[in-house]
């Protein structure tokens, strides 16, 4: 497990972050969401050593983070981060010289560059010039930069900013996979159709402050504080309310219309906020439902 106790952190007389208390586990996905400027990235540069806490403590496997060279290279190695603009990170002229770097400079094995390629869908680009690589080509080859290392930890800064459809589903089944090999992740992101496909938990993160964290998404919360929230959810018609969900409205038959037309939009409204919610017609009458919206003949 990683953690940070009571972090502070400032950029010369500005706190960005304040009494900051995280933790994230192997083999599950952690997400953290609040709106620019909270210290999302900020935070993220604290779990591997980049930045030096002003007060409090990094931790990792209940050993103290210490910030000299021998140290932040030994936690480097077991915790990666990816930034949000691959163009920042790549230096190297082809695919394979790019991801080689670390693990020929960290002494780790070279079969690690391989598996590192083939698991982010990009074995056979070996001698393409990174330059000439699409966007989504290039977010891809620089997790396989951090996971060739090996890591225990990965952590991604916005991983599907400014993707398309097939980049974004590329980068869910990547995260996937690395969570089901054991690593653990750690997302910055605005992208709350990211965070309800992969995440296990949840951290908002408000002027520098820790304002929720839990297993699932607030969104009532999420908007006040600013957070984008337009992800859709799930709305299932069913007879069966045991059907897996976050909310169940149940609509008895003898119920007067109106008030079956009220539940209904409530539960519309809920799914809009990106909640599964099942719409169950007790007695076995979905029949119900065509009447209710005018559709018998």
């Amino acid at each position: 497990m990683i953690e940070t106790i009571d972090l502070w952190f400032s950029y010369a007389d500005r706190e960005v972050l304040k009494g900051v208390n995280f933790r994230a586990k192997r083999g599950e996905v952690t997400v953290l969401m609040g709106k620019n400027g909270a210290g999302k990235t900020t935070l993220l540069l604290h779990l591997n050593g980049l930045l030096k806490p002003k007060k409090g403590e990094v931790i990792l496997d209940g050993s103290k983070i210490e910030y000299n060279k021998k140290s932040l290279l030994e936690l480097r190695k077991r915790v990666s981060i990816v930034f949000q603009n691959p163009d920042e990170q790549i230096i190297a002229p082809t695919v394979w010289q790019e991801v080689a770097f670390g693990p020929a400079n960290a002494g780790i094995a070279l079969e690690k560059v391989e598996e590192a390629l083939k698991l982010v869908g990009l074995e056979g680009y070996e001698k393409r010039l990174c330059s000439q690589l699409s966007g989504g080509e290039k977010k891809r080859l620089s997790i396989a930069d951090a996971i060739a290392m090996d890591p225990e930890f990965v952590i991604l800064d916005e991983p599907t900013a400014g993707l398309d459809q097939l980049g974004f589903d590329a980068i869910v089944e990547l995260i996937e996979k690395l969570r089901n090999a054991g690593k653990g992740i750690i997302i910055a992101t605005h992208d709350f159709d990211l965070a309800k496909r992969v995440g296990d938990r949840f951290y908002y993160l408000e002027d520098g402050r820790i304002v929720y964290e839990g297993e699932s998404l607030n969104f009532e919360l999420a908007r006040k504080i600013g957070i984008r929230t337009f992800g859709f959810g799930k709305l299932i018609i069913s007879e069966n309310e045991k059907i897996g969900s976050n909310f169940v409205v149940n609509l008895n038959g003898n119920a007067p219309n109106m008030e079956k037309i009220k539940k209904l939009l409530e539960a519309i409204l809920k799914a809009s906020e990106g909640h599964c919610v099942v719409v169950n017609f007790e007695n076995g009458s979905l029949e119900k439902l065509k009447e209710l919206l005018g559709e018998t003949k």
